[in-house]
């Protein structure tokens, strides 16, 4: 069914990302629709709820929302647990990297940059950022196995927090430290063991201009 699909979405990490690796690490054939900034003024009233990612299958059928398409590719490739149990900690986790996404975007909004950027950075370091951190960690260290977020192998809760917990430390939020993440010993497991997917590193090796956002993950196989 996911065949010949089209996925679009900007040409950076954020909220496409874990659809795309998805699809890569499973082979599957698809378009990988980058669709420049400048376009997105024409593009986003023609998309389903005036966002992206976009998913369009071969024969015409379209959906947006980043954790639906995500768990339809899932479920499609043996990516989202059969387990009722293990499902529900995946969900678990995406709803969590939501929130954690939220929260980051709300922090210091509206404010003069300097002050901007103190309020990241005490959101990250002691505020509710750094006990979503901690949380998170726990949680892998609880429910998953051999680098693994969620039981003993990939699955979509790994696909999701690699790009989003990496993409939150990218420089892209300005005063959030690029060493937010140092502390947690499970989160950095889980980020190399996906970055050295030999999936994962053809896709990012052949990628051809990447955005900086991409510079990320790369050096995540070296933690």
């Amino acid at each position: 069914m996911l065949q010949d699909c089209k996925l679009s979405y900007f040409p950076l990490t954020g909220r496409g990302e874990a659809c795309r690796l998805a699809l890569h690490v499973k082979g599957v054939p698809f378009t990988d629709d980058r669709v420049p900034f400048p376009q997105w003024g024409t593009t986003k009233p023609t998309t389903p709820w005036m966002s992206m990612p976009v998913l369009t299958l071969a024969d015409g059928t379209i959906a947006g929302q980043q954790r639906a398409i995500l768990r339809f590719i899932g479920k499609q490739l043996d990516l989202y647990p059969k387990d009722d149990l293990l499902a529900l900690r995946c969900d678990e986790m995406l709803d969590v990297l939501d929130d954690l996404q939220g929260k980051i975007n709300a922090a210091g909004q509206g404010k003069e940059q300097a002050e901007k950027e103190s309020d990241r950075k005490e959101f990250t370091t002691n505020g509710q950022g750094a006990e979503l951190l901690r949380r998170i960690d726990a949680f892998i260290e609880k429910n998953g196995a051999n680098g693994f977020t969620v039981g003993n192998s990939l699955t979509i809760a790994d696909l999701m927090a690699f790009p989003t917990l990496t993409f939150f430390t990218s420089g892209f939020y300005d005063g959030v430290p690029a060493t937010a993440l140092d502390g947690f010993a499970h989160i950095q497991a889980m980020r190399k063991t996906v970055a050295t997917l030999p999936e994962v590193v053809k896709y990012l090796d052949d990628m051809e201009n990447p955005h900086s956002a991409y510079t990320g993950l790369k050096e995540c196989r070296n933690l």
